[in-house]
């Protein structure tokens, strides 16, 4: 009897392990297959292109009116009357102010002969040109001196726009030569270099050129713009997106990744020349425009690296 129980169990063990045999495979045969990872980094690619490559400089620029009159004080006296005020238009020969002498102001009795003309005291102060009224030093009551300045009188068709270029870029900007002006409000007006100042600033070294807007846009004196002049042009340069070139913390070494097959890419050190927003030109070495650069995903990358190409 003993035997015979002894023989049921092992019979029992055997199922159970064959049942568990049995769930694990189950078990198995369900799971999904493992995936494959990629081989190497993520990275787009692009070829080289040539392009008309252009170097700009951007400068700061303001706004001046070369004609301009200054009148000054022929008498001295006190301003009895100003007949203008700022931002009035004015004609030649018109009169400005009044001054009435400190003699005759004393003395209103004062009559003094000139010629067949009775002076009375008074002097009338006329503007010798046509412009506008910008500048009025004094009011009426004021006591001036003679040959004082009282007020300036502009042209706002002399306006031009005064540009400070640093001595070392003189000589790529020559006469007649156009440019882009930016202005406060985002707007972008044409431009062209009329004259040149032969003088050098002596303390920031920079020699100033006047510009001509080509447009006959008026605007109001001194005010701050930017100016961008282009100082030369290359015709069908090597050139490579912006963005796959790679540079060192001290920005005197540059490369790019460039791929030697599917999967490997190569550190090239570059020479680089015009750069715009978008594009860079490649100086040295000389690329062939069927080549393949990493232009995204090669920063970080070691000098020999094992990427994937994503579309």
């Amino acid at each position: 009897m003993a035997l015979k129980n002894m023989h049921f169990r092992e019979v029992k063990t055997l199922l159970v392990l064959c049942l568990l045999c049995i769930v694990f495979i189950s078990c198995g045969d369900s799971a999904p297959p493992p995936e494959h990872s990629p081989i190497g980094t993520p990275v787009k690619v692009a070829h080289p292109k040539r392009a008309d490559m252009t170097e700009f400089i951007d400068l700061n620029a303001n706004t001046v009116f070369l004609d301009k009159e200054i009148v000054r004080a022929t008498f001295q006296g006190f301003i009895e009357n100003i007949y203008k005020n700022i931002g009035d238009e004015v004609k030649s020969g018109e009169v400005l102010l009044r001054i009435k002498t400190k003699e005759s102001a004393a003395d209103d009795s004062l009559r003094l002969s000139l010629g067949s003309e009775i002076f009375q005291g008074f002097v009338n102060l006329r503007v010798r040109s046509d412009g506008v009224l910008t500048s009025l030093n004094y009011h009426s009551g004021d006591f001036v001196s003679d040959g004082e300045e009282i007020a300036i009188i502009s042209d706002p068709s002399s306006l031009r726009i005064s540009l400070n270029v640093p001595y070392q870029y003189v000589g790529k900007i020559r006469r007649d030569k156009r440019c882009d002006i930016f202005l406060p409000d985002g707007t972008t007006l044409p431009a062209v270099i009329q004259k040149v100042v032969p003088s050098v600033d002596p303390a920031s070294q920079t020699q100033t050129f006047l510009l001509k807007m080509e447009d006959g846009v008026g605007l109001p004196e001194n005010l701050n713009i930017n100016a961008r002049v282009s100082l030369r042009t290359v015709k069908n340069a090597l050139t490579v997106p912006r963005s796959a070139v790679m540079s060192n913390e001290t920005l005197d070494q540059f490369w790019i990744m460039k791929m030697l097959n599917d999967s490997t890419a190569l550190r090239v050190d570059i020479r680089g020349g015009i750069e715009n927003d978008s594009l860079v030109q490649i100086v040295n070495p000389e690329l062939n425009i069927s080549d393949l650069i990493i232009s995204d995903g090669a920063f970080g990358l070691p000098d020999t690296a094992r990427v994937t190409i994503s579309r």
